[in-house]
């Protein structure tokens, strides 16, 4: 009776680590996502902002580009 205790608690315990490490590395990839993502919508930002200066057919390019760059950079972003 008191192995099969010990054993019950030792494969209880064991689950409950395993859980707490998955939802950990859970939690630090949604945050390096998040600051992927991040990166990536201030980059397309600024390249609209850049491209405000610009004649009309280069700017719709450029922005076409940026959107084409964000989409990429959302891709590769950490999951």
């Amino acid at each position: 009776m008191e192995l099969t205790m010990k054993r019950l608690i030792l494969f209880v315990s064991l689950a409950l680590l395993l859980t707490f490490s998955v939802e950990f590395n859970s939690l630090a990839d949604s945050k390096a996502r998040k600051g992927a993502l991040k990166v990536c919508k201030q980059k397309y930002k600024n390249a609209v902002k850049g491209a405000k200066y610009l004649k009309s057919r280069d700017r719709q390019e450029r922005i076409e580009q940026a959107k084409r760059e964000r989409e990429e950079c959302e891709r590769l972003a950490p999951k």
